[in-house]
């Protein structure tokens, strides 16, 4: 009787049966993560592509979001005195709109009064400059100078065409911004009267079992949300007037305006402060030449330094609490996707995704810069309906 012999089994311990050691380890674990990456990176580009898209809706709700975040605390406190959400949110979205339109009357009627002589100040400056360079130090051929001048005039000449279908683009784009604003006002009256109620209706009609939990993430986030809001109207609040200030006394002309400027461009983090200074040091320049830029500038200095070195650490640092590096990145990307306003946007939009997943994960963990919070989270605003 013949003896059976049995082969000896292969080694089926490496990837997907192969033999072990035939596929080495890395490899594996490298193209199970490169395909994971891809379908995220298809997932991410599908989202910009219809964020993009959607762009001209989108936008407006989120700034309503934004803006809603600390105004809600006001409908609220009106609510305990017994008027109702709707009538409190109206007296909000009135006011705001008064305020605004006040501002933007106050600003054009400074522009139209002050804008005449700073043009001429501004070709007067000008022609000294190429005066300087004719008679100082260069001695450029004033023939050259003609010749630019001639070439510029030229260029302007045989592109006007182009100009002014530019100035289509400029008058649709107006059209866009104000569809957008109408957008986002109607937002902003529906998430102050029944912000709380679609939250809630969202969270139970798509999470389940998880409705709490998710609901308690999202309640952080949004009072996150409102105090970053809160603080950065705060701290942009006082460039403005710290700036706006320091240019009336050295009796710059656009004094409102600045200050306007200011304020708009502080709610961008790292950027904006340095771009508004800039235009205020600007102005100084062409009304009164160096001697006021440079006063100008310490003023812009002396201002910048009160709000990076006292209320930033103090109020803006709990606000945020993200790391320098997080909040460039954050700011470039969304002033690539969505200009200003994605600049504006960006930083809050982060900070409330990190203490959104922070709670997500861990409903008792603190997300960052939450120690003075809350407050936040006590109000009756935020209660489950």
């Amino acid at each position: 009787m013949a003896r059976l012999r049995l082969r000896p089994k292969r080694s089926v311990d490496g990837a997907d049966g192969a033999p072990a050691g035939s596929v080495p380890y890395g490899l594996v674990i490298t193209a199970a993560w490169s395909w994971r990456v891809i379908v995220i990176g298809v997932v991410a580009f599908f989202l910009v592509s219809v964020f993009a898209t959607l762009s001209p809706i989108l936008l407006p709700m989120v700034i309503a979001l934004i803006i809603a975040a600390p105004l809600e605390h006001l409908v609220t406190r009106m609510e305990k005195l017994r008027i109702p959400r709707a009538a409190g949110a109206a007296i909000v979205l009135v006011t705001l709109i008064v305020l605004v339109l006040g501002l933007l009357t106050a600003a054009g009627g400074t522009i139209a009064a002050g804008f005449n002589d700073l043009r001429d100040q501004a070709i007067e400056g000008f022609n000294t400059f190429l005066d300087w360079l004719v008679d100082g130090p260069f001695h450029v051929d004033q023939a050259q100078i003609d010749n630019l001048s001639e070439r510029a005039q030229g260029l302007l000449q045989n592109n006007w065409t182009g100009l002014a279908s530019g100035a289509l683009s400029v008058t649709s784009t107006i059209g866009s911004v104000l569809a957008g604003t109408v957008i986002a006002l109607l937002a902003l009256f529906f998430f102050l009267k029944d912000g709380r109620l679609m939250w809630w209706w969202v969270v139970k009609s798509t999470t389940g079992t998880n409705a709490e939990r998710v609901d308690l993430a999202g309640t952080a986030a949004w009072g996150k949300l409102g105090r970053y809001a809160r603080t950065s109207a705060f701290v942009a609040l006082i460039d403005a007037v710290g700036i706006g200030i320091g240019a009336w006394i050295l009796g710059i002309p656009l004094v409102i305006p600045i200050a306007i400027l200011v304020f708009l461009f502080s709610f961008v983090p790292m950027f904006g402060a340095a771009i508004s200074g800039a235009i205020a040091v600007l102005v100084a320049l062409v009304d009164g030449g160096w001697t006021k830029a440079l006063i100008m500038l310490g003023i812009v200095i002396v201002v910048q330094q009160l709000e990076g070195s006292i209320l930033y650490p103090l109020m803006f640092g709990k606000a945020a609490s993200l790391h320098p590096i997080v909040i460039l990145l954050s700011v470039s990307a969304g002033t690539l996707l969505a200009g200003f306003v994605g600049a504006v946007i960006a930083v809050p939009f982060i900070s409330f995704i990190t203490t959104f997943i922070t709670k997500l994960r861990d409903p008792e963990a603190r997300a960052p810069g939450e120690e003075d919070d809350e407050d936040e989270l006590d109000d009756p605003a935020l209660e489950p309906a």
